[in-house]
């Protein structure tokens, strides 16, 4: 039976033929009834992947690209010369240390350069009277291995004294440059701290890359692999970068890892969602996930016809916040009401 139902206060007859659950129903609207209804129609895209699930991810650098500058001397840091998000430049200072370890270092390197110029000299000696055969062979042999061994000495001083590419002045005070351009992500110490030999000091990114660190349940790590999209929660697409094979203990679950595209609006360790893709095995249709309805126990979505919508059944192969992928009896060209469903609903029950 047609059934006469008042749109915005203006009697308008819609015609409505009910029909078996299993089967298309008519929704008959004017375009002018679809304008007062507010209901917007989106294309159907043919689904290329299909939701395996939907993850909590923490948003990181790659490992590689997160660099930590250290003191090479045990010592008290007298300042911090950057700020968190400031960016550095490669051989630029960002923090100094007063250290006696360093003190020490350089007196050890003043003295075994002072006994190199002792056996250098007795070495010149001995050569100069054994060419004059005043003095064995031997001995002048003897002596430039020792030159040698007081060589490999102040060399080895030399090298500690130039840990890092630190800048050494007097009194055992150094600077810390940074080892290449980047971002300081993290000051890991303060004025006054006293810090161990080879402590963390400050902490750069090298570049803008981000990924995302997932913790994926057992059930579906079989299901993904690298090189899958992911979807991230502002509509743009990441790619699985890898996937853990061993279990933590405690989770139960392994790590996967994500990369997110050039630019995406997160900072590293922001919480977000991801849901994990994967190719179809069968037609698919990807619609608004707004767009699809459960009408007597049966999943539906309303196609746009000349006359109005169509409520057409269908199978929902997957669906998430914002997208699902369904298969059915859809044109290709099908647009799909993603707006206004609660109406159509009551208008296709007849209410």
């Amino acid at each position: 039976m047609r059934r006469a139902i008042l749109i915005k206060g203006s009697a308008v007859v819609l015609a409505i033929w009910p029909a078996s659950t299993s089967m298309a129903r008519d929704v008959r609207l004017s375009p002018d009834q679809v304008s007062q209804l507010e209901i917007k129609v989106e294309a159907v895209r043919p689904a290329s992947f299909e939701l395996v699930a939907i993850l909590p991810a923490t948003v990181v650098r790659p490992p590689n690209a997160h660099i930590v500058a250290t003191a090479p001397y045990a010592g008290t840091v007298t300042q911090v010369l950057v700020l968190p998000g400031q960016q550095v430049s490669a051989g630029e200072l960002i923090a100094r240390v007063s250290s006696r370890d360093l003190l020490e270092a350089q007196s050890q390197l003043a003295q075994a350069q002072a006994e190199l110029q002792n056996a250098q000299a007795i070495a010149r000696r001995l050569r100069t009277l054994a060419n004059k055969q005043l003095k064995s062979e031997f001995l002048a042999d003897e002596a430039e291995a020792q030159v040698a061994k007081v060589q490999s000495v102040v060399d080895r001083h030399k090298m500690t004294l130039e840990l890092n590419g630190i800048v050494a002045g007097e009194g055992g005070q150094y600077a810390i440059p940074a080892m290449q351009n980047g971002t300081v992500a993290q000051i890991d110490v303060m004025p006054g701290d006293k810090i161990e030999s080879m402590a963390a000091v400050v902490s750069l990114d090298s570049n803008e890359d981000l990924w995302a660190e997932v913790q994926v349940p057992a059930s579906v790590v079989a299901k993904i692999k690298p090189g899958d999209a992911v979807k991230l929660p502002d509509g743009d697409e990441g790619r699985v970068l890898s996937v853990g094979t061993v279990l933590d203990v405690k989770t139960r679950s392994a790590i996967m890892y994500v990369e997110l595209p050039k630019a995406a609006p997160y900072l590293p360790g922001e919480m977000i969602s991801l849901s994990l893709m994967r190719a179809v095995t069968a037609q698919g249709f990807s619609v608004p996930a707004r767009a699809v309805a459960r009408i007597d126990n049966q999943v539906m979505v309303f196609v746009r016809t000349e006359n109005g919508f169509k409520a057409q059944p269908v199978d929902l192969l997957a669906k998430s916040q914002s997208f699902a992928t369904i298969s059915g009896n859809l044109p290709a060209d099908a647009q799909v009401a993603s707006s206004g469903i609660p109406q159509l609903e009551q208008l296709l029950a007849g209410n």
